[in-house]
C-alpha cells in the first residue's frame, strides 16, 4: 500500500527554539528575498512602487535592497515599516514564513527552522510551538504549503532503505545526540571532504572565492571558499570582512548565558537532518558526509572569528553557522552535493 506524505499533524523538532526579537538579519542581502507571489507584488506596489526588483531574464520578483545598507527598503533601526504600520499579516509571504519551513511526511508536516537568523541561534529563546509556527506556514487561502515531501521509503544508505516509521525511530537517537552537542563528528559517523565526481575541492574553493561584489552573500561565499582552501590545500585566508557583523554584534548585547559552540553546531545539524531536504540528493549516509564537511568548514570559520571569550565563542559559532547555512543553499554548493558519491 502506498503511504502518502501528509501536512497534518504539524510536528516540531524536539529542542527547537525561536523567537523574533528584531535583530534584522533576515532583512539583509542574505540572498534575494523572494520569490514574491503575484499577490505579494500587488500588495507591495500599493505601498511603494520601488519595492519590487525584477531581474532581467528571470520570472521571479524579489524585494528591493538598498545599495547603501544592503537591507530591505522597508527596514529601519526600529524594524520593518510594513510590520509596524500595517501589521505582520501584510508582510510578503517569504518574510512571514522565515525562518520556518515545512516538509510533508507520512507522519505529518515537519516544521524545521533555518539557522541564518540570530533570533534562531542566539540568546534565551522559547520552544517552537505549532501554534506560533502555523500562521507562518499557510498560504493566503489558509492552506499549508510544504516546500518538500518525503514518502514511505527513506534511504538510510545506498544499500539500506527503511519505511518512514523505521527511519524516524532511528533518527530520534541521532537527533538527540546532536542536540547534546558532544562529539559531533563521531555522532555523524562520517568523514568530511570526500572525493568528488567530476570536480575537486580546490576547484570548489576557487568558484566560491570568485564570487565578487559588495553583498553580504558574496563575502560569505569568500569566507566559505577560504575555509575549504585552508582545510584542503592549507591556503592563506583572503577574506576578513564579517558579512553580518552589525546583526551579530546587536544580538551579542542580549546574550547573557552563552552555550558551547558545539551546542550551536549540533542544533543546526539536527534541523538539517529533521528537514529531510537531503533526500533530494540521496541517502542519509551521504547527507552525513555533506554535513560533516560543512561542520568542518563552520568550525574553521568560527576559529577565525573567535576572540577567546565564552560569549564570543557562542557568537562566533552562530556566525559561522549563518555562513554555512547560506552557502549551503547556493547553486555552487548544490553542484557539490550532486558530486558527492552515494554511500
Amino acid at each position: 500500500m502506498t503511504v502518502l506524505a501528509r501536512r497534518e499533524p504539524l510536528l516540531v523538532r524536539p529542542g527547537a527554539r525561536f523567537d523574533c526579537v528584531g535583530d534584522g538579519l533576515c532583512c539583509s542581502d542574505i540572498h534575494a528575498v523572494g520569490a514574491l507571489s503575484e499577490e505579494d507584488c500587488e500588495m507591495l506596489s500599493v505601498i511603494s512602487e520601488d519595492a519590487i526588483d525584477r531581474h532581467e531574464g528571470e520570472d521571479a520578483a524579489v524585494l528591493m535592497m538598498r545599495s547603501d545598507t544592503g537591507r530591505c527598503v522597508f527596514w529601519s533601526e526600529q524594524g520593518c515599516a510594513i510590520h509596524a504600520k500595517l501589521g505582520p499579516e501584510m508582510k510578503p509571504t517569504p518574510c512571514i514564513q522565515f525562518p520556518y519551513a515545512l516538509t510533508a511526511t507520512p507522519a505529518g508536516g515537519r516544521i524545521s527552522t533555518q539557522h541564518r537568523c540570530t533570533c534562531r541561534t542566539l540568546g534565551p529563546l522559547p520552544p517552537v510551538t505549532v501554534e506560533d509556527a502555523r500562521p507562518c506556514l499557510v498560504t493566503s487561502d489558509g492552506e499549508l504549503k510544504p516546500e518538500h515531501a518525503v514518502l514511505d521509503d527513506v534511504a538510510w544508505s545506498s544499500v539500506e532503505s527503511l519505511s518512514f516509521a523505521e527511519y524516524a525511530e532511528r533518527e530520534a537517537g541521532l537527533i538527540g545526540a546532536l542536540i547534546e552537542g558532544k562529539n559531533l563528528t563521531t555522532v555523524l559517523e562520517a568523514q568530511p571532504f570526500p572525493e568528488l565526481r567530476d570536480t575537486t575541492w580546490s576547484e570548489v574553493a576557487d568558484e566560491l572565492l570568485d564570487f565578487h561584489g559588495p553583498s553580504r552573500a558574496a563575502a560569505a561565499s569568500r569566507w566559505f571558499g577560504d575555509a575549504i582552501g585552508f582545510l584542503v590545500d592549507r591556503r592563506e585566508r583572503t577574506e576578513s570582512q564579517r558579512p553580518w557583523a552589525d546583526a551579530f554584534e546587536r544580538a551579542g548585547e542580549r546574550v547573557v548565558d552563552p552555550v558551547s559552540p558545539n551546542r550551536v553546531f549540533g542544533d543546526w545539524l539536527a534541523d538539517e537532518i529533521w528537514s529531510m531536504r537531503w533526500t533530494r540528493f540521496g541517502s542519509l549516509a551521504r547527507a552525513r558526509v555533506e554535513l560533516a564537511t560543512r561542520l568542518a568548514i563552520a568550525r574553521r570559520i568560527a576559529g577565525w572569528l573567535d576572540i577567546s571569550t565564552p560569549k564570543q565563542d557562542n557568537i562566533s559559532a552562530a556566525e559561522a553557522v549563518m555562513i554555512v547555512d547560506v552557502i549551503g543553499t547556493s547553486d555552487p554548493w548544490e553542484k557539490v552535493q550532486e558530486a558527492i558519491p552515494n554511500i
